[in-house]
């Protein structure tokens, strides 16, 4: 996160270092050393460095309320809900409609009716799959994070998607929400399969399938050696093989896991290619949870890039994809993920928006990893803005959480970026305390660079140790 004039010089950036996973779910024996792509497998901590910092202008990425309207339509069209689901949630709508019209259309009633509209459908998916869905309600919320245009451009339209380009289209965001109702009533259907179904389908595999796919766990293992030279060539062999039989299951997981060694060997571009490849194929054949993580392997991508128009474009397709598949911790990941690329540009009203959102989704899921991360960010957020006893309150939460749980590297973090606090604040005898705790922990974990770094604090604002 960038600095905003109320740090002492001596302030020194800390970058959590996370380990990650391959894109197809395999942990890399190395993983701890090497900074691997991402894949909606853990939280990143904000920025607090002066890196690469960018002035975006949002306001061309405003969504006009009608195109909204005209999703939310093609969604209930796509849920072949009941007469008397429609015509209610088509009441609602309406009410938008009319308010949207006006010369200062109400914000809060359009949200509300909004909100009203997504619980009625979200009440038929429950009743019709029988278990609790929130999808509707989920599109809904993350959509209003955007900046959205309440007043009614009736000119607007719904647009087909390109993934090619969705980092140029001003709808993308609203367009990528619409999918989540896709494969609602397939998904009926498959609930009744009995549950042998699958075991008879793996039966009556053809056996070039059962070929492709020996040859591929073959290929992973060569990947997993490191040897990711040999693993591309073998990729190059394997791909036209599984086109040719048209298995783009597997043609699907050889285009992320080309883009995963691309990624992991910093050939960017061949990277972007290969996930969008990977993308589109996964659309073509309704892979949303393929669709997600590619998607947000591509915003990490731009976002590293410091490209956020990019980066967020891919990280709300993410967020609506895993929205579709009720993928709730990936959901909460990469909001975190949004979060911090706001408090990067410093729209920090934005970046607490997704933290509070994606918070609300870890207690969900009951992920306390995950809520001690965002805990921190939020602190970071605070801490930026110079609420020092906000700041410290949640740093203080996301350190009880993370030593719950004995995540070393996440309370040593709180526990530096709160010294820091105290030490601009001159409280020199609780800067030094929370400097040692975290040197402990750095020394437990044994990171020397990190421990260095704490060690010099210590030394140059003549703190004892």
């Amino acid at each position: 996160m960038g600095l905003n004039g109320i740090y002492p010089v001596n302030f020194y950036p800390y970058n959590i270092n996370i380990k990650k996973k391959s894109p197809i779910d395999k942990v890399n024996p190395d993983a701890e050393q090497k900074q691997l792509p991402r894949d909606n497998a853990d939280f990143k901590e904000q920025q607090t460095s002066s890196g690469y910092k960018q002035t975006i202008d949002y306001s061309a990425e405003k969504v006009n309320i009608s195109q909204i309207i005209v999703d939310f339509k093609n969604t209930l069209k796509a849920i072949g809900a009941s007469k008397e689901v429609n015509e209610e949630v088509e009441t609602y709508l309406k009410l938008v409609e009319l308010q949207s019209v006006k010369e200062n259309p109400s914000q809060k009633i359009i949200k509300s009716n909004l909100i009203n509209a997504a619980s009625i459908l979200d009440g038929y998916i429950t009743e019709t799959l029988n278990k609790p869905s929130g999808v509707v309600k989920n599109w809904v919320d993350a959509l209003l994070l955007q900046k959205v245009d309440y007043k009614s451009n009736c000119h607007s339209e719904a647009k087909p998607k390109n993934l090619s380009n969705s980092e140029n289209s001003q709808t993308d965001r609203s367009l990528a929400m619409l999918r989540m109702t896709e494969g609602i009533m397939e998904t009926k259907e498959n609930n009744v399969l009995p549950q042998n179904d699958n075991i008879i389908k793996k039966n009556m595999q053809r056996p070039e399938d059962i070929k492709l796919e020996e040859l591929y766990k073959k290929a992973e293992k060569i990947v997993d050696s490191g040897d990711y030279e040999k693993a591309l060539s073998v990729y190059e062999k394997l791909i036209p093989f599984s086109q040719k039989i048209k298995n783009t299951e597997v043609e699907t997981k050889l285009y992320m896991d080309k883009a995963y060694i691309h990624d992991v060997n910093g050939e960017i571009s061949n990277a972007l290619q290969s996930y969008n490849k990977a993308a589109n194929i996964a659309f073509n054949t309704g892979n949303q949870e393929i669709q997600a993580q590619a998607h947000y392997n591509m915003a990490s991508i731009y976002d590293d890039f410091g490209k956020t128009d990019a980066a967020l474009s891919h990280y709300y397709e993410s967020i609506s994809l895993d929205g579709q598949v009720e993928n709730l911790k990936g959901q909460s990941i990469t909001l975190n993920d949004v979060g911090n690329v706001f408090a990067g540009q410093y729209d920090y009203k934005q970046a607490l928006s997704h933290f509070k959102v994606g918070f609300s989704l870890t207690n969900e899921t009951g992920d306390n990893k995950g809520k001690a991360c965002i805990l921190s960010n939020t602190a970071g957020v605070f801490r930026d803005l110079g609420h020092d006893d906000k700041a410290i309150k949640y740093y203080r939460e996301s350190i009880k959480l993370d030593t719950k749980i004995g995540n070393v590297e996440g309370y040593a973090k709180s526990f530096e970026q709160a010294g820091d606090i105290m030490l601009r604040n001159n409280q020199l005898y609780k800067a030094e305390n929370l400097y040692k705790k975290s040197l402990i922990a750095a020394q437990k974990v044994g990171d020397q660079g990190w421990s260095s770094r704490i060690l010099d604090k210590l030394q140059q604002n003549s703190l004892s140790y």
